[in-house]
């Protein structure tokens, strides 16, 4: 198990996942039964099981592949359109190709099965320069591995929509996540 390398990271993302106060007492839980210099020392695997405990059942499989795997997805946002809606609202369509790879102790890749929860988000324009504003929507969707149609509606005209907007997952190429919207009439 090679839970060092994504350590902190993998924490922040589990905490997006199920609530700060889960992935704190799992923490509180795991210190009160190593307490520091009392035997026996906390490893890496009493961490996974404390977190385990934490997390419904539904997210079984992140945690495992947070902690326990050498999971990494490769998600892009291929584009992203909308149009206006009578109503006055802005109907927007993600074109998105998903996969998720698992790399072993030999650096051997292997795709598998994707059918995980991952962040939408779709943006104001920023304020200032090309980084996101605030978000219109930010919701979990679940995605399935290939390329498949999200279509979300907004109150509000978006600027950039796309896939993991935060990075909580470990991706291979953050840069095509999120994208510039295209307007259709």
């Amino acid at each position: 198990m090679q839970y060092y390398r994504k350590g902190p990271l993998a924490l922040y993302a589990l905490r997006e996942y199920i609530g700060k106060e889960p992935v704190n007492t799992a923490l509180r839980h795991l210190l009160a039964q190593h307490g520091p210099g009392t035997m026996p020392l906390a490893t890496p695997l009493d961490l996974y099981r404390e977190l385990k405990v934490a997390a419904p059942d539904s997210l079984d499989y992140l945690v495992h592949d947070l902690f326990a795997a050498n999971t990494f997805w490769a998600l892009e946002t291929q584009e992203v359109t909308a149009h206006k809606t009578t109503a006055g609202t802005w109907q927007v369509t993600l074109a998105v190709q998903a996969r998720k790879m698992v790399i072993d102790a030999e650096g051997v890749e292997t795709t598998v099965p994707l059918n995980d929860w991952v962040e939408i988000g779709l943006f104001a324009p920023a304020s200032e320069g090309p980084g996101l504003g605030n978000p219109l929507y930010l919701q979990k969707h679940r995605l399935r591995a290939g390329r498949q149609k999200i279509t979300v509606t907004v109150p509000r005209k978006p600027a950039r929509a796309g896939l993991d907007p935060n990075y909580l997952l470990f991706d291979w190429d953050m840069e095509d996540n999120t994208m510039e919207v295209k307007f259709i009439e």
